[in-house]
């Protein structure tokens, strides 16, 4: 790809992202957000989460303990520290070296 057109696409897709981030203050700034939003505002993140819990534990294994160790004491580790400190990047990065840690030494 040339780079006049590297150049063009980059612009266009910052446009994009520019607009879709400006587009929830342009529409509720002068009214108040409807019930729908609200709705959406409280289920989805909680969605998303099992979503991905689901999608990360389709491929384990309970042959050999290398197989699902790093997996649940990643997860086990995530939510525990999240009831306990209400912190979701606390958990989530603690999880996340939890993880690393484990399927490098296991």
């Amino acid at each position: 790809m040339p780079v006049s057109k590297a150049i063009v696409v980059t612009l266009l897709i910052g446009i994009i992202v520019f607009c879709e981030r400006l587009f929830p203050f342009a529409v509720f700034s002068r009214r108040k957000p409807g019930k729908l939003i609200h709705i959406f505002e409280r289920y989805i993140p909680p969605v998303v989460m099992i979503g991905l819990l689901i999608y990360s534990l389709r491929d384990i294994r309970f042959a050999a303990i290398s197989q699902w160790l790093p997996q649940l004491s990643a997860i086990s580790f995530t939510i525990v520290t999240y009831l306990w400190k209400k912190n979701s990047l606390v958990s989530i990065f603690g999880g996340t070296i939890i993880y690393m840690i484990l399927i490098r030494m296991i």
